[in-house]
């Protein structure tokens, strides 16, 4: 792919998740619209992740970090379902078929794609987008994303757990009929996964991006954006009400669906959304100062002659 087009490709990429996500808040349960649309959102996300990451890491290291995700996260959902450590106790439904032992298949996709787009996020909010590996980049960054990780889980889980009955937690749970726990338990293995990929990358120098500073804006721009991808579906649930007037048993207790998704739609747009803005402003200034080295002369691409604006690791 010529360099020129990954950056429009990765914004793309985000706006159909967008498109995906926003479907799915508009189709009823059990209709074709919330069966398929998925698909769209995956496709979008595993397409994101290779296209983007193949930006930044070789081809082994972005291999490296699917396969961290996988064991880690295969190993410790295992474990939790049969032990109720370090989640709690729950258990998928069938609707999550097909499965790897316990785990439903599609689970270690979502932790690859949104891992990814987590930990790029936290490079972002770090300031953390090129150059040589700190302890900044090895040791903050993996913190950072695993937070952001947490922060989506909060409106991600009682829309699937609890209204949508994909898995059951046996004990319930403070926070819509999910176990805080849980969430520790979130931030404990996707800190483990992140940890894990930036000691694998080692020391070496990051690759410097054959991109304008137009076009490196808009490359980075894409990760908050997609980052919101599953947000747009949060906070449109209630304006489309697809779920109706049903309720819903969280701790033995009826509630209804409708009040749950009102009040993940405001969670979501006092959580994600700001993080995302803050994102996107971090990157508004690392554009100028990009913009002035590309204007004093900054080096060019070997292979294509394009003058190269790298992003540096300087402090906000």
């Amino acid at each position: 792919m010529k360099a020129a087009a990954i950056a429009t490709t990765c914004m793309t990429l985000a706006f159909a998740a967008w498109t995906g996500n926003a479907l799915y808040a508009a189709g009823a349960p059990g209709s074709g619209l919330k069966y398929w649309s998925p698909a769209l959102v995956a496709g979008a996300m595993i397409a994101f992740f290779v296209i983007h990451g193949r930006q930044l890491y070789s081809g082994r290291q972005l291999l490296a970090f699917a396969v961290t995700v996988f064991l880690v996260g295969w190993f410790f959902e295992t474990v939790s379902v049969l032990t109720g450590f370090p989640f709690g106790n729950y258990h998928y439904t069938e609707l999550m078929a097909p499965f790897l032992g316990h785990v439903p298949v599609s689970v270690m996709p979502a932790y690859c794609v949104m891992g990814y787009v987590s930990f790029s996020m936290a490079r972002i909010l770090l300031n953390r987008l090129g150059g040589r590996p700190d302890a900044v980049l090895r040791f903050g960054v993996p913190i950072a994303a695993s937070l952001l990780m947490v922060v989506w889980d909060l409106s991600m889980d009682p829309l699937r757990a609890t209204i949508e009955r994909r898995w059951v937690w046996l004990d319930g749970g403070s926070h819509f009929g999910v176990p805080v726990e849980n969430y520790f338990g979130w931030a404990f293995v996707t800190w483990i996964m992140f940890q894990a990929f930036t000691l694998l990358l080692g020391r070496g120098r990051a690759k410097t991006l054959a991109l304008t500073p137009a076009e490196t804006a808009r490359y980075w721009l894409s990760v908050p954006i997609i980052y919101l991808a599953f947000a747009v579906e949060y906070v449109l649930n209630p304006v489309f009400a697809a779920s109706g007037a049903r309720a819903v048993s969280v701790n033995d207790l009826e509630m209804a669906a409708a009040e749950i998704e009102a009040q993940i739609a405001f969670l979501t747009a006092t959580t994600m959304l700001p993080l995302a803005i803050f994102a996107v402003v971090r990157l508004r200034r690392a554009l100028v100062r990009a913009r002035a080295v590309f204007n004093d002369g900054a080096v060019r691409d070997a292979k294509t002659g394009r003058q190269m604006a790298p992003f540096r690791d300087e402090r906000l």
